[in-house]
């Protein structure tokens, strides 16, 4: 054999022993990361195990103490379930007042309202003056600095009338209804005249069964309308109008 084909050889052979020897380094380092990662997966495992178990056993601790102490103080825990009880029942009874007590003010606005509409507010009653009265045929006299007159859709000047379905004479209707707790509807007119002179005028109104009666004032407020200025409650019909 040439000496050159021999250092071929050898050179060759050389190659592979150190590729060989690298793979083998290779794997054993592989193997060193595999047994690691194992090593660490089973200590991950073993910590994870080992908490929850600790946690858990703590859970059970407490609650077998909760346990205890509850059946040791039966009487605390029914008074804490009944203090419980009464805050909700305070609390409903609380908002269920406030409901009514909304419901009530909302009804008694309503009725307000409608009242001022169809004229059987009784408003003196609650911002006026009550007076007796001398005279035998009136029980009593209310006035109010809060009666405001009955907004006019009059223009030009004014003109008193007394005819039915003049709109004068209808403005007086709903300023004399406005401060007597009757109806329009439900009332009978006996009386409505000038009381002395053309910007004033006095009617005698009672209910349909005669159990309410009442003489109302009424006075003309220039570009505004009739006002009411006083109300008689009256003990009898008799010589009133």
């Amino acid at each position: 054999m040439k000496k050159e084909e021999m250092e071929f050889l050898t050179r060759s052979q050389q190659k592979t022993r150190t590729k060989r020897r690298k793979e083998h380094q290779m794997n054993r380092a592989l193997n060193y990361l595999i047994a690691l990662v194992s090593v660490l997966l089973v200590i991950s495992l073993a910590v994870i195990f080992t908490t929850g178990d600790e946690e858990k056993s703590e859970e059970q601790v407490q609650t077998e103490r909760d346990g205890l102490e509850s059946e040791n103080n039966p009487a605390e825990e029914s008074e804490n379930l009944a203090g419980a009880g009464e805050v909700q029942h305070e609390d409903e009874n609380e908002t269920e007042a406030e409901t009514q007590q909304n419901e009530t003010n909302n009804d008694a606005t309503n009725e307000q309202s409608d009242q001022g509409v169809n004229g059987d507010v009784d408003i003196n009653q609650a911002t006026g003056v009550i007076n007796a009265s001398n005279d035998p045929r009136v029980a009593e006299v209310w006035t109010s600095n809060e009666w405001q007159p009955y907004p006019t859709a009059q223009t030009g000047e004014h003109r008193s009338t007394f005819a039915q379905g003049d709109i004068d004479y209808e403005e007086k209707l709903q300023s004399i209804y406005s401060v007597i707790p009757i109806k329009q509807q439900e009332s009978i007119i006996w009386s409505v005249k000038n009381n002395g002179n053309a910007k004033s005028a006095i009617a005698v109104i009672s209910s349909n069964d005669k159990t309410q009666k009442y003489r109302i004032a009424i006075e003309w407020v220039e570009q505004q309308g009739w006002k009411p200025v006083q109300v008689e409650v009256l003990n009898t019909l008799e010589g009133t109008y």
